[in-house]
């Protein structure tokens, strides 16, 4: 979605000192339901809110947000690793990471436990979908255990899934994996073409080689203007004769 997306729905309090500026009312919450997010490269996921008594507020930072009223206050920039990347965002809830437990390494080398909620990824940017160390990078939506919520890239996370996860990385250990700096298509080189015939099911083959030396013994058929030559029409039959 351009700029503004829903997200799945869900209860929070709201830090009430973002509603006053941040000059007063600190330490003061207002039962809230989230259902929006917006998305504007360069700033801060920021999420749209409907308070209990009816007013509508757009645009706040995930630091806004609690599920408890002992949530400790934590900066925006250990909460959420990376700003928005693009103005084009999706957001989907994986049925299979759906309610799943997982920890969490945040900006202040501390591990979080907590649980899934949702992932925004994004696109049309080079931040969003280019390889390596710049590249792509989604936001899990996470609901802390200690009353925050976090939103936190693939290669920050660990998963708790013990009908498949029966070999979890050790407390505090992390795997050596090395970023992907890699572009992968399948089409990327002229290796091959398809038949120049009007089959359905046509062959392939590599350029400059018939089919005959390709293995199955047909030559390739053609009119020579790039499209699959006519079938040649057979003499309608003639009529039979009885005696």
């Amino acid at each position: 979605m351009f700029l503004n997306a829903d997200i799945p729905q869900f209860y929070a309090l709201l830090r009430k000192e973002y509603l006053y500026d941040l000059r007063a009312h600190r330490g003061e919450f207002i039962p809230c339901s989230v259902f929006g997010i917006a998305s504007i490269p360069s700033r801060a996921l920021m999420f749209h809110i409907m308070t209990e008594n009816g007013a509508q507020v757009a645009r706040l930072p995930i630091s806004a947000l609690v599920h408890k009223r002992t949530a400790p206050v934590l900066p925006l920039d250990v909460l959420e690793l990376w700003d928005s990347f693009s103005y084009d965002a999706s957001v989907i809830c994986f049925d299979y990471l759906r309610g799943l437990k997982c920890r969490a390494f945040l900006r202040d080398r501390k591990w979080y436990e907590g649980e899934y909620a949702f992932t925004v990824d994004w696109c049309k940017s080079t931040g969003s979908e280019d390889p390596g160390d710049g590249g792509h990078k989604n936001a899990h939506i996470l609901k802390l255990d200690n009353g925050c919520y976090a939103a936190q890239p693939n290669n920050r996370i660990f998963w708790y899934e013990p009908a498949f996860i029966a070999k979890p990385f050790a407390e505090g250990k992390r795997p050596d994996y090395k970023t992907n700096t890699h572009v992968w298509k399948c089409e990327g080189k002229s290796k091959w073409v398809t038949e120049d015939t009007d089959r359905m099911f046509y062959d392939t083959r590599e350029p400059g080689v018939s089919r005959k030396h390709a293995g199955n013994g047909v030559k390739p058929s053609g009119n020579g203007n790039g499209h699959p030559a006519r079938p040649a029409k057979s003499p309608p039959p003639r009529p039979r004769v009885t005696e």
